[in-house]
């Protein structure tokens, strides 16, 4: 119920109000599974102002990745990255895990998802994925 709060109040529409919420998230789901991570973000100095359903569509693609990395990755280590690069915003996420064959056909709908939600914002979604060398999933969105 606080996601749906926190996606329509206005007052939340900064890109420091995001990069918060997505840290606490970081914070409480790696902690639970005993992860190390790391999460870079801009500075306050770069905060932007972004409309809630961009705002929802970032967080939503960045929380299933983090909850993908923690069912089935197996790893050790995760390494978040958001920052802005040439008029686009750029969200990394990493981990150090067992990877998977990333053209294999999957019956789940997350990354299917993910990459609509990307499309939906005129982003795009890259997956990089190799047995036992982790995986690493990229948003980038111009504004």
């Amino acid at each position: 119920m606080s996601d749906i709060v926190w996606a329509i109040n206005p007052q939340k529409d900064h890109l420091s109000d995001l990069i918060q919420r997505m840290r606490r998230f970081a914070s409480d789901t790696f902690a639970a599974r005993d992860i190390a991570f790391r999460f870079s973000a801009p500075d306050a100095e770069a905060d932007v102002r972004l409309g809630a359903n961009l705002r929802r569509e970032i967080f939503l693609v960045f929380k299933e990745s983090v909850n993908n990395l923690v069912r089935h990755s197996r790893c050790e280590g995760a390494e978040i990255e958001f920052r802005m690069v040439d008029g686009s915003l750029l969200l990394r996420v990493s981990d150090d895990g067992k990877g998977f064959d990333a053209g294999a056909v999957s019956d789940g709908h997350g990354l299917a998802s993910m990459r609509e939600r990307a499309r939906s914002v005129s982003g795009r979604l890259e997956l990089v994925s190799r047995a036992g060398e982790g995986t690493t999933i990229t948003l980038h969105i111009p504004l």
